[in-house]
């Protein structure tokens, strides 16, 4: 551990209790006294690098609210601390800097009014979104209450700051064309496995991280306004289920919404659901208000999980950030979230740890969270790889090509962490799991609203697709080739297909074949293949420009769906691709017969 001497935090302390008595000339230039000056309020926050010698070492660091970000050049990691837990750091002998730069943006965050932070939507508004969607699109989509939140069990939950939190159902929205075979089957709250691959995404098991919400409604929106016009996202939804929870904490989230109204239009930074009694004795669990980022009431959900639950990353202390509860999967939120997730996508793993999922396993998750422009993937709460990691890695990897973030394992990479979901969804399950940490550290949890459309969504919108096209058999697809620049050119009566065909990222491999299919995509038995040929004359790079003709004959009048797919010199066939195209009405004309007498 990267810890002062022991004659250094006598020093430190000295400093500190000068200027607590007496005033000091010397601590009131430091820039933390600047910090606290500006502030004169023991409860200001201020943004401090705690240097360390190893990642285990943070272990020590659970009761603080660490944030997603860690400097493994420089060795140190982001917190934000209050007055006290400065002082604890210093006396526990952390060596601990102030962040100017990130203090002077997070402590001048523009207090905005209008709206919630400027244009994020609050859960009712949410909610009100998701019911809208869903009431458009009845043949796509489906919205599902898979649970209740902590507050609505209870039948409300008394917050302090004399404000009632009504509590709020869990929704999740399901999208897949129901008139193609092998949908789940949703009755009621109750859901039925269908056949089906599916993708699930999950947002904002951290209340605080209030871009990733947003994050997930575009992507629904993408799915349900664009199904029908972009052939990729119409094959998606006719083939594919695509599972999206826009906020899996809401109660939380509520919490975070008190401060645009309570706190000069800053959003809290609570961290956790709304659980301020965890042993059920009747007494809060934690009295701080407002709730500040180490201490405030609620569980981690993100530490709460059935898979790993466990002191590693993790608090015992109530107040703390990354408070696990009382035992594991204690929450609401989070039972109902595994259950759901259970109910869609089988168990393809064994129950040891050393146990490997099939390279045939089906179905993927995906957890938006913020922040530091990460890939995560298993384990988090060990230094060893998973029995999957080839698989986990590559697919992470190929992930960060599309986001331009930086894949890695979770436990090594950004600090230990048990309990957590993609820990769970691939230990229980085998599926590859991944989170995605949003936004870099300038940015932090609460950007202005803009970032969202501006960088945010652009970066990950192709990385989620990508995703959900992988999601039948992503260990083994992702070894395959890519398809891109895919286009059609009429040239009646034939149709002159071209396309890209990458294995650069993906396998590594020189290409061999591609095919397309018409109509039936090509993992169907009765799907015809078409051959298509290398422009070049041979198949002999890891790039290949691709062409083929299309023979209209006996295809119906009106548009088709032509689906490509290339293949490398392993032998992996690679993610799908998919244009539209016409057959045109054949036109006759009629010239008069004239005859000589």
């Amino acid at each position: 551990m990267n810890r002062d001497s022991h004659g250094q935090r006598g020093i430190h302390l000295a400093i500190v209790l000068a200027f607590l008595l007496l005033g000091s000339i010397f601590w009131a230039g430091s820039p933390a006294a600047a910090e606290w000056s500006a502030e004169m309020n023991p409860d200001a926050v201020l943004i401090v690098r705690i240097y360390y010698d190893k990642v285990s070492d943070l272990n020590q660091l659970s009761a603080y609210d660490v944030w997603e970000y860690n400097n493994q050049q420089e060795h140190y990691v982001l917190a934000a601390v209050d007055y006290i837990g400065y002082l604890t750091l210093l006396d526990s002998g952390w060596h601990v800097e102030t962040d100017q730069e990130i203090g002077a943006r997070f402590n001048n965050r523009e207090k905005l009014f209008t709206n919630f932070y400027g244009g994020y939507r609050t859960v009712e508004e949410l909610y009100a979104d998701l019911q809208t969607m869903n009431l458009a699109a009845p043949d796509l989509s489906e919205l599902v209450q898979y649970g209740q939140s902590h507050c609505l069990l209870q039948g409300s939950c008394a917050v302090t700051g004399d404000e009632t939190l009504p509590g709020f159902p869990l929704l999740a929205m399901r999208v897949t064309n129901e008139q193609v075979p092998g949908s789940s089957v949703v009755d009621g709250n109750e859901v039925v496995m269908g056949s089906k691959p599916v993708f699930f995404l999950m947002a904002n098991i951290h209340a605080r991280e209030i871009t990733t919400p947003e994050i997930a409604m575009r992507f629904l929106e993408l799915l349900l306004n664009d199904y029908g016009n972009d052939p990729d996202i119409t094959w998606l939804v006719d083939y594919h289920e695509i599972w999206v929870v826009p906020t899996t904490n809401p109660d939380g989230h509520w919490v975070v919404e008190l401060g645009d109204r309570q706190h000069e239009g800053r959003p809290f930074l609570h961290r956790k659901n709304a659980n301020n009694d965890s042993n059920n004795d009747g007494i809060p669990d934690c009295t701080q208000w407002p709730p500040t980022p180490n201490t405030h009431f609620g569980i981690d959900l993100n530490r709460n999980h059935s898979f790993g639950w466990g002191p590693i990353g993790a608090s015992d202390e109530p107040c703390d950030a990354t408070f696990h509860g009382k035992s594991a999967a204690s929450e609401s939120e989070t039972q109902a979230l595994e259950s759901l997730i259970s109910a869609l996508i089988p168990d393809q793993r064994g129950p040891e740890l050393s146990d490997a999922a099939p390279d045939d396993t089906t179905g993927i998750l995906i957890t938006l969270h913020s922040y530091s422009n990460l890939v995560l993937w298993p384990w988090g709460d060990r230094d060893w790889p998973a029995p999957n990691v080839a698989g986990l890695k590559a697919i992470g990897d190929k992930l960060a090509t599309f986001n331009g973030y930086q894949s890695c394992q979770a436990g090594p990479c950004l600090y230990p962490t048990s309990g957590a979901t993609d820990d769970w969804a691939y230990g229980e399950l085998g599926i590859p799991a991944f989170t995605f940490e949003i936004g870099d550290y300038l940015a932090g949890f609460q950007p202005p609203f803009e970032t969202v459309e501006s960088t945010q969504w652009p970066e990950n919108k192709p990385a989620l697709l990508y995703a959900a096209k992988i999601a039948r058999a992503p260990y083994e697809i992702v070894r395959g080739p890519v398809v891109s620049s895919l286009g059609i050119s009429q040239n009646s009566p034939l149709a002159v297909v071209t396309a890209t065909i990458d294995d650069s990222s993906n396998g590594d491999r020189p290409i061999i074949e591609a095919i397309a299919t018409i109509d039936i995509p090509p993992w169907e038995d009765d799907a015809v293949s078409i051959q298509l040929e290398a422009t070049d004359g041979v198949f002999d790079n890891k790039v290949e420009e691709v062409a083929g003709s299309i023979v209209p004959e006996g295809l119906e009048v009106g548009r088709h769906m032509l689906f490509v797919q290339g293949r490398n010199q392993a032998g992996d066939w690679g993610a799908v691709s998919a244009a539209f195209f016409e057959v045109p009405v054949v036109r006759y004309s009629f010239v008069p017969l004239v005859t000589g007498k």
